[in-house]
C-alpha cells in the first residue's frame, strides 16, 4: 500500500501520515511543516478582509434557522453565491489545495438547494435546514482556523524564530516553550482572538494517532507510519507546526517578497526560492545574492546611510535611550528599508532617506511593537 492514500478527508476530518521528516496526505509526499508554513501566506493581518467574511457568513447561518421558512430561504439565496466564493478559496489554501474538489461541490449544490432546505424544514421538529447547516458550520469552522493560526504563529515567527542564532531542533522547542508557555503577551492575545472560542488555540493539538503499514517504493521495505487524524482545522496546523519543529524544520518570512517558506537545515533564511518580484528572471534567493554583492561595497551610498543609521541605533541603545525590543525592530527596519533600496531603484532614490530617518525608523518600530 502506498503511503498517505488511506485517508478520509473532508471540511471536518483532516488527516495525515507521518514518518521520519516528512509528512503524506493525499498520496503526495512534503516535509513536516510544510502546511504550516504555507497557510501563513493566505492571513494573518489585524483587519485582515478574511474577518468580514466570516461575520458575514456566520450572520447568514444564523438566519437559515432563526426567523422562519421564508426568511431562511432569503437567507440561502444570499449565501449560496458567497459560499461557493469561499469553499473556492479555501481550496486555493494548503492543504484543501491538494484534495478533490468535485465531491464537496457537489455536496454544497445538493446541502443549500432551496428543495433540500424546504424538506429539512417541514422534516425536522424544530424546523432546522441540517443538511445546508451541516455543510456551512465545518466551511466557517476552517476560515475561523486560519486566521487564528496565521495571526498567531506569525506573532511567534516575528518575534521568536526570527531572532534565532541557530535554527535547530533545540532552539525551536526552547522557542515553542518560551512562545506558547511563558509569554504573557501571547497569552493576552490568545484571549483577545476574535471567535476564539470556535477554533480555540491550543499547543498541543487534539488528535486522533494511530499506526498505518506501506512499502517504500526505493527499497521495498514495510515500515510503519503514524497515523493523525484531527477534527479540527487548527490542530492540524498546530500539529503539522510543533512536528515539523521538532526536525529541524521552520517557517520564515522572505526579505525579497515578504512570501513565508519552509526552511529545512540550520541556515539563517532570509530568501525563498520563489520568482523575484523585482525581476521575474531570477528567483528571490538568486537576486538577493546579487544584491549583497552589491552591497559589500562599503562606499555604495546605500549601505553608507545603512551603516551611520545602525550606528546610531546600536549607540542610544548602549547608552539606555532604547529598549532591547525597540533597537531590534529598528535594526529589522533598517535592514528591509536597505535591501528594498538595493532591489528598487526608484525607492533608492526618492524614498530610502526618508525612511531611514531616525524618528522614522523608532515612529515604525513603536508601531510594530504594539
Amino acid at each position: 500500500m502506498k503511503i498517505g492514500t488511506n485517508q478520509y478527508n473532508t471540511f471536518d476530518t483532516m488527516s495525515m501520515d507521518c514518518w521520519m521528516d516528512r509528512v503524506y496526505y493525499e498520496g503526495k509526499e512534503f516535509p513536516a511543516g510544510y502546511f504550516a508554513a504555507g497557510i501563513l501566506n493566505f492571513a494573518g493581518a489585524i483587519h485582515d478582509p478574511l474577518l468580514e467574511r466570516i461575520a458575514v457568513l456566520t450572520e447568514l447561518v444564523d438566519d437559515l434557522s432563526a426567523f422562519g421558512k421564508e426568511k431562511g430561504l432569503e437567507a440561502l439565496t444570499q449565501l449560496r453565491p458567497l459560499m461557493h466564493e469561499t469553499v473556492s478559496w479555501i481550496y486555493t489554501c494548503p492543504p484543501f489545495c491538494y484534495c478533490d474538489k468535485k465531491t464537496a461541490y457537489d455536496s454544497m449544490e445538493y446541502a443549500l438547494s432551496a428543495e433540500r432546505f424546504e424538506q429539512d424544514y417541514n422534516e425536522d421538529p424544530e424546523h432546522l435546514p441540517y443538511l445546508a447547516l451541516s455543510f456551512c458550520e465545518p466551511v466557517l469552522r476552517i476560515l475561523v482556523a486560519i486566521y487564528n493560526f496565521c495571526l498567531l504563529i506569525r506573532v511567534f515567527e516575528k518575534k521568536y524564530l526570527r531572532t534565532l542564532k541557530k535554527r535547530t531542533a533545540s532552539t525551536f522547542a526552547k522557542a515553542a516553550h518560551e512562545c506558547f508557555d511563558e509569554d504573557d503577551s501571547f497569552l493576552i492575545l490568545l484571549e483577545r482572538m476574535p471567535f476564539g472560542e470556535v477554533e480555540e488555540f491550543f499547543s498541543f493539538p487534539r488528535i486522533i494517532t494511530g499506526f498505518t503499514y506501506f512499502q517504500d517504493e526505493n527499497d521495498e521495505e514495510w515500515k510503519t507510519a503514524q497515523h493523525v487524524v484531527c477534527k479540527r482545522a487548527i490542530d492540524f496546523y498546530v500539529f503539522d507546526l510543533l512536528n515539523g519543529l521538532q526536525h529541524g524544520h521552520a517557517p520564515s518570512q522572505c526579505r525579497g517578497c515578504g512570501k513565508y517558506f519552509l526552511t529545512t537545515n540550520g541556515h539563517i533564511p532570509k530568501y525563498c526560492d520563489g520568482i523575484a518580484p523585482q525581476d521575474n528572471r531570477y528567483t528571490c534567493r538568486q537576486y538577493g545574492a546579487m544584491m549583497r554583492q552589491k552591497e559589500q561595497n562599503k562606499q555604495h551610498p546605500i549601505y553608507r546611510l545603512f551603516s551611520t543609521r545602525t550606528d546610531t541605533i546600536r549607540k542610544h541603545h548602549q547608552r539606555g535611550k532604547i529598549s532591547d525590543d525597540l533597537r531590534r525592530e529598528a535594526l529589522y527596519l533598517a535592514e528591509s528599508y536597505r535591501d528594498k533600496a538595493l532591489m528598487d531603484n526608484d525607492y533608492a532614490e526618492s524614498g530610502y532617506a526618508q525612511d531611514m530617518e531616525l524618528e522614522h525608523i523608532y515612529a515604525e518600530a513603536e508601531k510594530r511593537l504594539k
